[in-house]
């Protein structure tokens, strides 16, 4: 498992939660997103405020998952998320903070299937305890009550488009929530490999924006039009409805004579699995390899057929770059409990054991943005300052990846590019592809 993959499974949890009950706060919802003059996307208001900072401090919000709240139905351990921020906060504040200013943490846990669990935490953050910026791996449409209901600055989430363009406050992110799939199309038809093909997409409900908005509209500017597209609705705890419409998609494709379909998102963890059981064997593109990953992992539970000259798009990255063992190091000092358990791959762990790396990567990867935009900031911190710094800073090292993020006005979700991995039927992983 990869850094990306750690975090990524935080990532669906959150999602099944999702999937049982709405989170999150009522937002504006808007079409199309404001670009400026340039084409680039249109900064968000930056006035001169600063709250929750003084002359020696900066208040913080991090919001992060209540794992306990969903444990009657799933039970994954991500390690600990308070102490693991604590443990790298404590080490920049004896470093001598930022600018001199001590950041000083204030937390939101979120019970995941409370409806009102995530607003009630966004207005504890923002109204109560009037922090700076907050923090998090946000779910879905989450930034919004920060960015744009409460006007405060935000680190974290799925910074798509359409999202920023609501956005009233600063926001920088190295996730861009399925925009960079619309890139990863052309890694998909290299060499005119979708040439005369008759291609499908598939998704589920909760990802059909991405099918609608960025999967078909990339396919098309490439010359493909989908002959059939499909989106799965049944419910996420129906495992028996899941898999017959599911099988019900299956047979248009084979009807229609689709030889190759696109898999949106988290649908590449399931669909393998009930196509599987068919003798149906088109070629599988999906959106992320971390998902279908997920399924290859099940070894000597599944016919891999189903994966033969198979592709999926994902992020490059290492469990051993530099920046992230040093955040591991950091938390293992910390807490003795886990020596020598974060430093390891998780990938080298057998499937389904804890894997407590991934609250110490998430709270690397946020507070490392957060720092070195407000770094940049300087002394005259604000969100006019802070705004500017992000859009100035440039390469940046997202701990964990291997290649770099590139912030800018045109990239506040940092841009790491998609990179297309190969199903290897020797070892039965996705790896990336040398060209």
């Amino acid at each position: 498992m990869t850094p990306h993959r750690a975090r990524r499974r935080a990532v669906l949890l959150l999602a099944t939660a999702a999937a049982l009950v709405v989170t999150g706060c009522t937002a504006e919802k808007k079409d199309d997103a404001k670009t400026g003059s340039s084409g680039a996307p249109a900064a968000p208001p930056a006035p001169k405020v600063a709250p929750g900072v003084t002359a020696d401090s900066i208040k913080i919000g991090i919001t992060y998952p209540d794992l306990d709240s969903v444990k009657q139905f799933v039970n994954i351990d991500h390690g600990p998320y308070e102490a693991a921020y604590n443990a790298l906060i404590k080490k920049i504040n004896d470093a001598g903070g930022i600018n001199g200013r001590k950041i000083v943490p204030v937390f939101g846990k979120i019970n995941l299937i409370s409806p009102a669990a995530a607003q009630e935490t966004c207005v504890k953050l923002t109204q109560d305890e009037k922090v700076f910026a907050v923090l998090g791996n946000f779910n879905g449409d989450e930034p919004l009550c920060y960015v744009q209901t409460n006007k405060t600055a935000a680190i974290g989430g799925q910074l798509t488009a359409k999202r920023y363009a609501q956005a009233q406050a600063p926001w920088f992110s190295d996730t861009r929530g399925g925009d960079e799939v619309g890139d990863g199309m052309a890694l998909f038809n290299k060499d005119n490999g979708l040439a005369g093909k008759k291609v499908a997409v598939l998704s589920n409900v909760n990802e059909q924006a991405v099918m609608k908005d960025t999967v078909i509209p990339a396919l098309q500017k490439l010359g493909i039009t989908p002959v059939e597209t499909g989106v799965l609705d049944a419910p996420a705890t129906d495992a028996a409805a899941i898999g017959q419409q599911t099988g019900v998609f299956i047979q248009k494709f084979q009807a229609s004579g689709v030889d190759t379909i696109v898999v949106v998102g988290s649908m590449g963890a399931s669909f393998p699995q009930v196509l599987e059981q068919t003798k149906y064997r088109p070629r599988l593109l999906f959106t992320d390899n971390l998902q279908v990953q997920a399924y290859a992992n099940d070894k000597g539970k599944h016919d891999f057929t189903t994966l033969a000259n198979a592709a999926a798009l994902g992020l490059n990255t290492l469990w051993s770059e530099a920046a992230n063992q040093e955040c591991m190091n950091t938390v293992e000092a910390a807490l003795p409990d886990f020596k020598g358990k974060l430093t390891v791959d998780p990938a080298s762990l057998p499937a389904g054991t804890p894997t407590p790396q991934i609250a110490p990567n998430v709270a690397c990867r946020n507070l490392a943005l957060f720092k070195a935009i407000a770094d940049k900031a300087g002394k005259d911190l604000s969100y006019e300052t802070f705004q500017n710094a992000g859009f100035t800073l440039g390469a940046f090292q997202d701990p964990g990846n291997v290649d770099k993020a590139t912030y800018a006005q045109a990239t506040p979700h940092g841009a790491i590019p998609a990179r297309l991995f190969t199903f290897d039927t020797a070892t039965q992983k996705f790896a990336v592809s040398a060209s």
